[in-house]
């Protein structure tokens, strides 16, 4: 890409794409959209029945696809697998990349998710000890695994997280993965999505397809260097950027976008707990707010402001902020001032409005 890829680069924060084109249409599609829903509902409880009836095998994998398909799910593959492969890692875009993998691969995923087997099997998962497949896991398995080693969903339109997600066994071969996918009217994955959400959306569009690509085969080394090529080789087919970004910066970079700040309110009600037991009127908290900008600015101010007032707020200690010594230096101005004009106009009887 042209352009250094920064973290809003690599996620989606809303399903909705750009107001447009694809938005009109979508509100055309929109009754169409819910009667699919009904029906893949109820299609989808026997797609769960056949799911758990059938032992894996090529027949129970090819009737998964098919009844997939009917779930508005479509899947093409590109490449060769490699032959008694047991393990697979792949870019991560959406909460339903496991289960279109596993329609061509059979391969299931590890979790620490306590399922029960009858649900896990249908989802294409396996509970296991660990954050880890150790090579008991991988070596007592019928079937091969499934691995996600960025550990969190991208948009897959701009990178790739750090592969630092899993480790393996030195000497295991493990084969790349390269998926992509796309879908009409809404985006493959949101910042802010969940995977009921995910499912509803999958149910409500005519389509969600998933095209993904067999890499040549990498071997785990000591040193991790497997990492790194398999990141690079997905992302030359995807024609994305690698980046060191990992799951943990996700994390945080998530929090700052949906972060909150709390309303006026909800600070005043906080400034006057700390204050407590000594009352004072909300228009004041408020507006020491206001100049403060924070809740400990605000609680500071008022209890030097407050010293020989009728509010009876006990001093703290001096303020080490000098622009805080400053701002209250200047609110114990205000107040001497008003104090003393009071007094005058009342010493002289004077009738001064306002």
């Amino acid at each position: 890409m042209g352009e250094q890829v920064t973290i809003e680069h690599l996620f989606h924060k809303s399903w909705f794409r750009p107001f447009g084109l694809s938005t009109l249409l979508l509100i055309l599609y929109a009754p169409i959209g819910v009667c699919l829903v009904i029906v893949r509902l109820f299609m989808a409880i026997q797609f769960f029945l056949l799911a758990c009836i059938l032992p894996p095998s090529k027949i129970r994998q090819k009737c998964m696809r098919i009844m997939s398909c009917v779930l508005g799910m479509t899947v093409c593959s590109d490449g060769d697998m490699q032959p008694g492969g047991k393990v697979f890692v792949s870019n991560h875009i959406s909460e339903l990349d496991h289960l279109a993998i596993h329609l061509s691969t059979n391969a299931f995923t590890p979790t620490k998710r306590q399922i029960p087997g009858i649900i896990s099997d249908s989802l294409a998962m396996v509970e296991i000890d660990g954050d880890n497949l150790t090579r008991d896991d991988i070596d007592s398995s019928e079937e091969p695994w499934l691995l996600f080693p960025e550990g969190e969903a991208t948009n897959g339109v701009a990178g790739l997280l750090s592969f630092s997600a899993v480790e393996l066994p030195e000497g295991l071969v493990v084969q790349p993965v390269a998926l992509q996918v796309s879908r009409y009217f809404f985006n493959p994955s949101s910042l802010s999505g969940s995977l009921t959400q995910q499912i509803l959306i999958s149910l409500f569009v005519p389509n969600t397809h998933f095209a993904m690509r067999f890499l040549q085969p990498e071997i785990v080394d000591a040193e991790g260097l497997w990492k790194q090529k398999s990141q690079a080789a997905i992302a030359q087919a995807l024609n994305l950027t690698t980046t060191k970004f990992d799951e943990s910066d996700k994390a945080e970079w998530k929090k700052r976008v949906f972060f909150r700040p709390p309303s006026l309110a909800t600070q005043a009600r906080a400034v006057q707990q700390q204050l407590s037991p000594h009352i004072l009127s909300t228009e004041t908290i408020i507006a020491a707010l206001q100049r403060t900008g924070s809740v400990e600015a605000a609680v500071e101010t008022l209890r030097q402001t407050c010293v020989g007032s009728s509010c009876g707020v006990p001093p703290s200690t001096f303020s080490k902020n000098a622009a805080q010594r400053m701002m209250s230096f200047q609110e114990r101005k205000r107040i001497m001032v008003a104090n003393a004009r009071q007094k005058y106009i009342e010493k002289h009887g004077l009738n001064i409005a306002g």
